[in-house]
């Protein structure tokens, strides 16, 4: 998980927390504003519908207790006129309530089936009032328990989702407690007067009621009003009815009784003046509770509006808030992005450039660092200072890459230096070997002795050329003319130990171009030493023309090597180790990376493959562009030949007389060629010899004059003390070589005798 995917889901996370936090708080107040209009709707329709019922009951309530205390046809004909208005209001509470109300606004409906199942009862309390049967007190108490279920229900709307509305509810559910309070007075003051006396009962439940309304006006009605129903209520209890009111009942409670029971035998005369105080007195509080109502309903709505229009407001800046937060967080991570990217960009580009720049460095190419890469100051900020950082590391590596590829030049230049030298010392050995066969020619035994140190020589020549090959020096006098194959893989084995083993069959007569001489001299010496090594039968070298070139086989009969073995090896041949991979993996087959190298440098490939024999096959193969055709090869050998007629090399050593006048000896097959020395330029006279440029060293009597080997003239420029001049290719010069191989030729026939003889042969490996 990346950094910036982290980024990126942290501040999902705090996105989504924050929009869980304004849903479950828009949720909760947008389910408090469906409350309370649902409240609202509820006490409009249910609550204002009751009012009718309410007063109606009440009156109900009066002239039934005056019927029952009076069963007068006035009495019955007022009662029977308030029974038609109490049944209109309850038709228009059951209607507004019930039908009108719909079912998400019935929040309360269990307090409004309390009184329609109180309603219920109603008809069979007014047949039982009409008949006269039952207790008057219980008629009566029927009407106090409906008025009582609609007190509650009232109380019941007034617990509103809001704690302002609930504290509102309070002045009116105690002017509802308060008005039926009165009304009992006014019921049980009509009732007495009805029957003449009052009980000692109804005179403790008159009282009860003036406790219960006074209770409410002082404590819960008056401290709670609002301004506007607060001026309503003064005006209420401050009129002449009111006082008038309050002076009736405390005559009637303090109105003395005849027997000590309670009752009151003789009214108070005062009590004419009860009904006109009570209906102004009632009419205003009917009035006050309507308007406590109204005001209760107008700011439930108003209240719902406003927690509305709140979630409104909550959830649009809350929905603001995460568009902003969501701009700032795309503002800050766009930038971001794009300069990751930008960095990724770089990183990848230097990627693609370091390996580059470390393999021209490897090749010894000079690399400005400063323009390939430039430390520049980025911004001033942290991905400013990673930039930095970034390209002063690879800036780093590069210069690393650069001190290790000094490194191994100064290694290679050592190594080159040291092999020069070596070489010296080998030339320097092959030259006194070649005045000892001279001295010695007609001493058999002693010849193949020399033969043999001759080719230990060579064969050490070859390594060191390997080593001058792996320090990428190469020969430093390449041959200016082409060279025929057949001579050259004669020349390459000549090179190894097992010469005699070698069967040189090509069969074409092309040549190989100047340029590339050394290098195949090498890689066939290699190819052919391996195979002599691991097999004891001969080593036949084949020719194959292609479309595309020359193959050359060299097949061996040993043991040959198992698929994985074949496969590392071609592997090897077709993308040489570094120093390093030969470190690591510390495999000792120089051979085979020399090839490799060898035929990278050159332009050829070589291959390995399994005979039918089980053997081993080096398939070598020689493009077109490296090749010579025969007619080029003969041009140029008789450019080289025009001035003196020569012999070509590999007629010479058939063709060339005894060197000796000693008697002819039986010569053996398969004796090592020697490879001749690059043309070169004109020789300086070694310091310690004083011979003159061009002199020839000392030779048999009648031989031609040998070419001679100036010190450091093989060396690479670099590391010659004074490189020598260039001079270009004469006939002479040609001339002279051949005459040494011819002379060379007649050694070679003076050791046939021994080599053919029993003892001497050599035992295939």
């Amino acid at each position: 998980m990346t950094v910036l995917f982290r980024l990126v889901l942290v501040a999902v996370v705090a996105i989504t927390a924050l929009l869980a936090l304004v849903a479950v708080n828009a949720v909760r107040d947008w389910q408090q504003h469906t409350n309370l209009r649902n409240d609202s709707a509820t006490g409009e329709l249910g609550g204002e519908a009751s009012l009718p019922l309410f007063v109606g009951a009440q009156a109900e309530r009066r002239l039934t207790a005056v019927y029952l205390a009076s069963p007068t046809a006035s009495h019955k004909e007022a009662l029977e006129e308030q029974r038609s208005a109490t049944d209109e209001g309850i038709e228009s509470f059951r209607h507004l309530s019930g039908s009108e109300l719909q079912a998400e606004h019935r929040h309360k409906w269990t307090f409004v089936e309390r009184v329609y199942k109180e309603l219920d009862r109603l008809e069979k309390v007014r047949s039982q009032a009409d008949d006269r049967a039952g207790n008057p007190d219980a008629v009566t108490g029927y009407y106090t328990d409906l008025i009582v279920k609609m007190i509650e229900f009232y109380q019941e709307l007034s617990a509103m989702d809001d704690p302002q509305l609930t504290l509102e509810t309070r002045p009116l559910v105690g002017l509802f407690w308060a008005s039926d309070g009165l009304s009992q007075e006014d019921m049980l003051i009509a009732e007495a007067r009805a029957s003449g006396r009052m009980t000692a009962g109804h005179r403790t439940a008159f009282a009860q009621a003036y406790g219960t309304q006074r209770v409410m006006y002082q404590r819960w009605i008056a401290p709670y009003l609002p301004a506007k129903d607060k001026a309503a209520y003064d005006r209420i209890i401050d009129s002449e009815a009111w006082k008038t009111k309050e002076r009736l009942e405390k005559a009637v409670i303090n109105a003395p009784t005849l027997d000590g029971s309670g009752a009151i035998q003789e009214l108070p005369a005062e009590l004419g003046q009860w009904d006109a105080a009570y209906q102004k007195i009632s009419r205003q509080i009917a009035g006050l509770n309507l308007s406590r109502t109204q005001g209760l309903l107008a700011h439930g709505y108003q209240r719902a509006d406003e927690v509305g229009t709140q979630v409104m407001w909550q959830v649009g800046a809350s929905l603001a808030a995460v568009v902003l937060i969501a701009a700032l967080i795309a503002w800050i991570i766009v930038p971001v992005m794009r300069r990751i990217n930008t960095l990724r960009a770089s990183a990848l580009e230097a990627r693609e450039r370091l390996p580059a720049v470390v393999d021209r460095l490897q090749k010894g190419e000079r690399v400005d660092i400063d323009r390939e890469f430039p430390v520049t100051p980025g911004r001033p900020d942290e991905f400013g200072a990673l930039e930095t950082a970034m390209a002063a590391a690879h800036r780093a590596a590069v210069e690393q890459a650069a001190a290790q590829a000094g490194d191994r030049q100064g290694f290679a230049a050592f190594v080159g230096a040291t092999a020069s030298r070596s070489m010296n010392l080998v030339e320097k050995q092959l030259e006194l070997l070649h005045a000892l066969e001279k001295k010695y020619g007609e001493n058999t035994v002693a010849l193949e002795e020399f033969f043999e140190l001759d080719n230990t020589g060579v064969r050490a020549r070859r390594h060191l050329d390997n080593l001058l090959a792996l320090a990428e020096v190469g020969h430093a006098q390449p041959y200016l003319h082409p060279r025929a194959l057949n001579t050259l893989v004669q020349d390459a084995a000549g090179e190894t130990e097992g010469y005699k083993r070698v069967d040189n069959e090509i069969s074409h007569r092309h040549g190989v171009k100047p340029h590339v001489v050394n290098a195949l001299i090498l890689a066939i010496a290699a190819l052919v030493d391996n195979a002599v090594a691991h097999s004891r039968d001969q080593v036949k070298v084949t020719s194959i023309a292609v479309m595309r070139g020359i193959a050359l086989h060299i097949e061996d009969f040993g043991s040959g090597m198992t698929p994985d073995q074949y496969r590392a090896a071609n592997a090897c041949l077709a993308q040489p180790p570094t120093f390093y991979d030969m470190a690591q993996s510390s495999d000792g087959r120089l051979g085979l990376i020399v090839v490799g190298r060898l035929a990278a440098r050159h332009g050829f490939r070589v291959e390995l493959r399994e005979t039918v024999y089980q053997g081993t096959i080096a398939v070598v193969m020689l493009p077109n562009e490296l090749l010579v055709s025969p007619e080029d090869l003969e041009t140029a050998h008789d450019s080289q030949t025009e001035a003196t007629p020569s012999i070509p090399w590999n007629q010479a050593a058939a063709a060339e007389p005894p060197l000796q006048k000693a008697a002819p000896v039986p010569a053996p097959a398969g004796l090592p060629r020697r490879r001749p020395q690059p043309e070169t330029t004109a020789p300086e006279p070694p310091a310690e010899t004083g011979q003159a440029p061009g002199s020839p060293r000392e030779t048999a009597p009648g031989a031609p004059p040998l070419p001679q080997r100036v010190p450091h003239a093989h060396l690479v420029p670099s590391l010659a003390r004074t490189p020598p001049p260039a001079v270009p290719y004469t006939p002479e010069a040609d001339a002279a070589a051949d005459q040494a191989a011819q002379a060379l030729g007649a050694f070679q026939r003076g050791t046939q005798a021994a080599d053919s003889h029993p003892e001497n042969k050599e035992v295939p490996r």
